[in-house]
Order: structure tokens, then sequence, then C-alpha cells
């Protein structure tokens, strides 16, 4: 993701099944494993994802939009437009990501 509108896209898609908002840092080593983690979920969640370099206000604005600190690397798993729950550092893992999306998506 590179935009606002971007940002618009993947919370729309949040409104039709859970998706994980994936924000990284391309310097970070805690980013490089988290990364190897969302690669492998990839396969059956939606991630949306930015490099914060590249992109430093629409990480702000993910933040504020969804009243999470911003935190690099994070996966924000985001439901019908709200986030429900963020990962942060090594708290990112393939297996929990896939869970919660799959609990989320059986409530909708």
């Amino acid at each position: 993701m590179n935009t606002s509108q971007d940002l618009d896209a993947a919370l729309q898609a949040s409104q039709e099944k859970p998706i994980v908002i994936f924000k990284h840092s391309n310097s970070c080593p805690f980013s490089a494993r988290a990364q190897v983690q969302i690669a492998n979920a990839k396969h059956d969640i939606d991630i949306y994802g930015i490099v914060i370099q590249y992109a430093k206000d629409l990480s702000e604005e993910i933040a504020e939009r969804l009243d999470v600190k911003h935190a690099s690397p994070q996966a924000i798993v985001v439901h019908r437009g709200e986030a429900v729950d963020h990962y942060w550092r090594s708290d990112i893992q393939e297996d929990s990501l896939k869970e919660q999306v799959r609990k989320l998506g059986e409530q909708a």
C-alpha cells in the first residue's frame, strides 16, 4: 500500500472478510523475521503491506484511523473496518494470524 486510497480499499475489503495490514521496515532485522511469517501466511489470508520508509504518512494514517499505536514490524488484523488485534515483532507468527483470521471469518 502506498496511498490513502489503497488503505480505503483494504478497509473496504475487510468488510467482506478479515485482512491483515503488515507494516515493516526494510532495514530492520525484526522486520526481516516477521516478513518470513507473513510470506508463509499470505497464501491463506489477505495481507496488505506497507514499507514505512516509503510511505511514512500512510503509516501514520493507518495508526490514526485504526486507533493502533504505530510499531514496526506490526501486523494489524482488521475486520469490518476496525482493528481487532495487532502483533509486534516476534509476536507476528503465521499460525497466530491464520487462526485469528479464521475465527473472525467464522463470525461473518
